[in-house]
């Protein structure tokens, strides 16, 4: 949804009341909780895309994969990636699933369209890649594969010329007022269990002056990860403005079930981390492609634990038109709601994290551990 709508990359969940599911926010076993491209997007030259190094197209990938019961084993992981272009050619037409196409696939289109459309083999079955802990835990994996689109693909794929091919000339034509996304698509495996995820790297057009708004004066530049620079907890929530208050004096408590301690989970963002950019949309009453500055970037916060639940289990830097806030103000803490008795971990220790996306496909986290006593 690049035409007319932010781009707003979110975690694909099970829904409540589906058989005894666990909550989402819980972490039991093995999990990918995010992907974080850096850079986590690309600005193309559309006067000549083809211009910048292979090397300057790259972006680290670097996936926070969580399993409470890895204690200290080595994760392996897989790894394919292609470019997602929107084409009519066949036999690309109609892929729904839009994951990376199989070799035959791709085989079968005309040059140069079968090798720039081929998927990259990021680490082979008989070779996975490996990747231990993250010190100092024993249950959190930060392993990390590159992928960047070339230079050929980028001119192929934003040419400025015509191709003489009336499809293929709608299709670049998207591409240059849109952007395009290059699809990694990766598979983690630790002890007989398997997980999956997918990740876009982008590519947004760097935009010529006479499509550029007079509102917006500065420089266009890629979009930055949106960083937190603090996770905050607090004993209380005011019951008047709904904030938390009473803030924990240890970065790493001690809650006491006995005495119903509770604890609220506030995400501190970086003063930047709301970034202003320029959106390509097309106009539904006049069907023109518009350029729109766009003030403030969405941040959507979501919040994990490998024991005990959060609620609300996302939140959002602006007030939903659909999901209001009773009071009408943003709140992006949540409620941590620990486990009972009998499900606290052996140690009583708790990891929590939150993540946090931007509606750009930038990504990053932030995570605490605390201590539960009975």
């Amino acid at each position: 949804m690049r035409a007319g709508a932010k781009t707003l990359v979110a975690a694909a969940v099970a829904l409540a009341g589906c058989g005894n599911l666990d909550d989402v926010t819980t972490v039991k076993d093995l999990r990918v909780l995010a992907v974080q491209a850096e850079p986590a997007g690309f600005l193309v030259d559309l006067d000549n895309p083809g211009a910048a190094a292979s090397q300057a197209l790259q972006a680290t990938l670097t996936a926070l994969v969580v399993d409470p019961r890895g204690q200290g084993q080595t994760v392996t992981f897989t790894g394919v990636a292609c470019p997602d272009y929107l084409s009519t050619l066949q036999p690309l037409e109609g892929e729904a699933t839009r994951v990376c196409p199989a070799p035959d696939s791709t085989a079968a289109l005309p040059p140069p369209f079968d090798t720039a459309l081929a998927t990259t083999v990021l680490a082979s079955a008989d070779q996975p890649g490996m990747a231990a802990p993250a010190p100092p835990s024993t249950i959190e994996y930060r392993p990390q594969v590159r992928y960047g689109l070339t230079p050929s693909q980028l001119a192929l794929f934003f040419s400025p010329a015509a191709t003489g091919d009336p499809d293929l000339d709608v299709a670049i034509a998207y591409d240059r007022d849109f952007g395009m996304d290059a699809i990694v698509d990766l598979t983690f495996g630790l002890g007989g269990e398997s997980a999956r995820v997918l990740k876009r790297v982008v590519y947004w057009p760097l935009l010529p002056p006479a499509e550029v708004p007079a509102t917006f004066s500065e420089p266009q530049l890629p979009n930055q990860n949106p960083r937190l620079v603090d996770l905050q907890l607090f004993r209380n929530r005011d019951a008047t403005t709904g904030d938390p208050e009473d803030p924990y004096p240890d970065a790493a408590p001690t809650m006491s079930l006995a005495a119903k301690d509770h604890l609220y989970l506030l995400p501190v963002p970086a003063p930047d981390a709301a970034e202003r950019y320029l959106l390509r949309a097309r106009n539904t009453q006049t069907n023109v492609v518009e350029t729109v500055d766009v003030a403030r970037e969405l941040l959507t916060y979501q919040f994990y634990a490998t024991a005990g639940t959060f609620s609300p289990d996302s939140r959002q830097s602006e007030l939903s038109p659909i999901l209001t806030s009773p009071d009408g103000r943003v709140h992006v803490d949540s409620e941590y709601q620990p486990p009972k008795v009998t499900d606290l971990p052996a140690d009583g220790r708790v990891t929590v994290w939150v993540v946090v996306r931007d509606e750009r496909a930038g990504t990053s986290w932030d995570s605490r551990t605390f201590s539960i006593t009975p």
